[in-house]
């Protein structure tokens, strides 16, 4: 039995291997072709991320491992899911069931020719290598929705600051497009997440779109729910008619006073969170004073 696992296993890695160096190998075309519009190829971000490029490399792998084995009923939900995370590349979705695929199927394999896994029964060896697939499959999951929440704590933070600069634009004759455009410019340094939002709403309504559509796409985007009454305030001021300065300057009122409420929220469940930490501190040092004097 042990001699079969083990064929099995340098069978999947010699195949893993060959797969690889396949796709991985350059084409001396696609080589030349980089080469020549390399020199006409617009500036590139100083941090590119492993999304904005799907072709080739390792990411171009999970990108046709992904496209065969991604559930087409799930893609819309997961497409907002990456958005929310700032992975906006139409070919995120692809990556992202392409990563989980690998992982969980490397992991396990992987981890099977270790001592360790060896010295346990069969049993233990195949829940642990069962364990390992889980938490390679829900491992990108759980990144995914980590990063977004951390996006959006990022965007509630700054918000009330780029809505003050929105009035003050605003009040000088600004229009609402302007305003965004001044926000994103002035904000690239303190939220570079906040400024990409508002200049790609700035760029959708240079390109043809609406405000409002483009102003509910932002909202779909960052799923910041400040932003997204935010929104709703900006249409219903532009419908009605009324001072789009006052509503701005109420709404960010309203906001700062919710983002001191959210603090106040946090500082009062840290109290909470230190109890078990505490009492198992005092535990160990009880334990610790009194042990020596037992003997």
């Amino acid at each position: 039995m042990e001699n079969a696992i083990a064929l099995l296993v340098f069978g999947c890695v010699f195949l893993l291997v060959i797969g690889l160096s396949t796709v991985l190998r350059a084409r001396p075309a696609g080589r030349r072709l980089a080469h020549l519009s390399s020199g006409f190829a617009a500036p590139t971000e100083e941090r590119p991320s492993l999304v904005r490029s799907s072709g080739s490399g390792l990411v171009g792998v999970f990108h046709r491992i992904g496209e065969r084995y991604q559930e087409s009923n799930d893609i819309g939900r997961l497409r907002t899911r990456l958005v929310q995370a700032g992975y906006q590349n139409p070919a995120a979705p692809a990556i992202y069931y392409g990563i989980r695929f690998t992982l969980a199927l490397a992991l396990p394999v992987l981890a099977l020719p270790l001592p360790v896994i060896w010295g346990l029964p069969f049993s233990y060896q195949i829940a642990l290598l069962c364990g390992l697939a889980g938490v390679g499959y829900v491992a990108p999951s759980i990144l995914v929705d980590r990063k977004a929440s951390v996006r959006m704590r990022a965007i509630e933070r700054t918000l009330p600051d780029a809505l003050d600069l929105m009035v003050v634009c605003v009040e000088d004759g600004f229009g609402v497009n302007q305003s965004l455009a001044r926000v994103a410019e002035e904000f690239a340094t303190k939220s570079p997440i906040l400024s990409k939002e508002f200049g790609l709403v700035v760029h959708e309504t240079r390109a043809g779109k609406s405000t409002n559509e483009a102003l509910r796409a932002l909202s779909s985007r960052t799923g910041v729910s400040d932003i997204s009454s935010l929104v709703a305030l900006l249409v219903q001021t532009e419908r009605f008619g009324t001072s789009v300065a006052n509503t701005l300057r109420v709404h960010a009122e309203a906001m700062r006073v919710r983002r001191m409420q959210r603090a106040e929220e946090r500082a009062q469940k840290a109290t909470l969170k230190l109890i078990l930490p505490s009492t198992l501190i005092f535990s160990a040092l009880l334990v610790s004073f009194l042990l020596p004097g037992l003997y």
